[in-house]
């Protein structure tokens, strides 16, 4: 909802940038002066775009590190029996957060289509909206490496458990045998 609504009011600014274009045209102002207020908007809108790429690529970059540190602890000795999402939480925040960087992107490209449809394009403005889904797609696809490599080192850690739970039970029973054959006379 909180997308329709910003959707909506960009949309409503846009449309009285352009209406302010039209009246001073009207009266005589020259075009590339009447069209400045639609082009600071698409600036200030390109600016914006320009913050959130960089913000999701210090996200692409604080995944990326994650993801050797999960591949770190899975080289060592000790950690690599200790789960990291066994309940899965871990993996729905990772996921929410795609899902929100996926809706950004795709107001990204709704308010870029409103640009065009008022019959304004802007190169900068198409490079920024590029640049910034290939951020969001980077950032996805690293997450996705993430809950990878977490997935696989939870498999690897139950499994190693599982094993040392075997091997205790499989000591336990043969302790029990052995006490049970004492017990009967028939070790000595």
């Amino acid at each position: 909802m909180r997308n329709h609504s910003l959707s909506g009011n960009i949309a409503a600014v846009l449309r009285r940038c352009k209406e302010l274009e039209s009246s001073m045209r009207k009266v005589g102002i020259p075009a590339f002066l009447a069209c400045l207020p639609v082009t600071l908007l698409a600036l200030q809108y390109a600016l914006m775009l320009r913050e959130k790429n960089a913000g999701i690529s210090r996200i692409s970059g604080k995944i990326e590190g994650w993801t050797a540190t999960v591949r770190e602890l899975s080289a060592h000795e000790h950690g690599r029996s200790e789960f990291i999402d066994l309940d899965r939480k871990m993996r729905g925040d990772i996921e929410g957060a795609c899902e929100s960087m996926r809706a950004l992107r795709d107001l990204c490209v709704e308010i870029c289509a409103m640009f065009s449809a008022f019959g304004y394009e802007s190169g900068m403005l198409r490079r920024c909206r590029d640049r910034f889904d290939t951020a969001v797609n980077e950032a996805c696809r690293r997450s996705q490496l993430l809950m990878t490599a977490v997935d696989e080192h939870d498999r690897r850690a139950l499994a190693i458990r599982q094993q040392e739970h075997a091997i205790q039970q499989a000591g336990a029973a043969s302790a029990a045998a052995h006490a049970a054959r004492v017990a009967a006379g028939l070790d000595a």
